[in-house]
């Protein structure tokens, strides 16, 4: 008895020491890119939404650029009747190759809207697809017609992807 007790106390003993060593080199370690950490910032404040536009697509897309591509069946235009804010809502089954990570960014208009830069799936070291959601906020949206839409990327270069999604677009009518 003495002995599974000893052999038990040092198993915790090791995974504790385990612990301690990795767990501050994650929490240390920033996922979002110097440009973005540097410059942190809340946005807080009350939209007036009464009305959705969405779109689903069941196509899988790939890339290993890093440059921004749109996400195809994402595009949502719609008419805001009063100036205010506009929510994107997105969420995909998404992957990456091990090491790698998927970024997206919410478009309106062509302009980025809040969060940028979205860390929307990171090493996935099976690659299997899992689904991930954000969303964003578009601020000083004037009435009129408008067009959201979703871009990913890859940080590193290696293959990242998306397979089903939904886009919803929330706004004043």
């Amino acid at each position: 008895m003495t002995y599974a007790c000893s052999k038990t106390g040092a198993f915790f003993v090791s995974a504790a020491l385990l612990l301690c060593t990795t767990v501050p080199v994650f929490a240390s370690g920033d996922q979002h890119e110097k440009t973005i950490a540097a410059n942190p910032n809340t946005l807080s404040g009350t939209c007036l939404e009464n009305t959705a536009a969405y779109t689903t697509s069941t196509d899988l897309q790939k890339t290993a650029s890093k440059q921004y591509k749109d996400v195809s069946g994402t595009s949502i235009t719609f008419a805001q009747g009063a100036a205010g804010c506009v929510e994107v809502s997105f969420s995909s089954e998404a992957a990456t190759v091990p090491g790698e990570i998927l970024v997206t960014q919410a478009l309106l208009d062509g302009q980025p809207c809040s969060p940028n830069e979205n860390i929307f799936a990171s090493d996935s070291p099976s690659a299997d697809l899992a689904t991930h959601a954000m969303n964003y906020i578009c601020t000083g949206v004037p009435a009129g017609s408008h067009t959201a839409k979703i871009q990913f990327r890859s940080r590193f270069g290696g293959k990242v992807a998306l397979d089903y999604r939904t886009t919803i677009v929330r706004y004043a009518q």
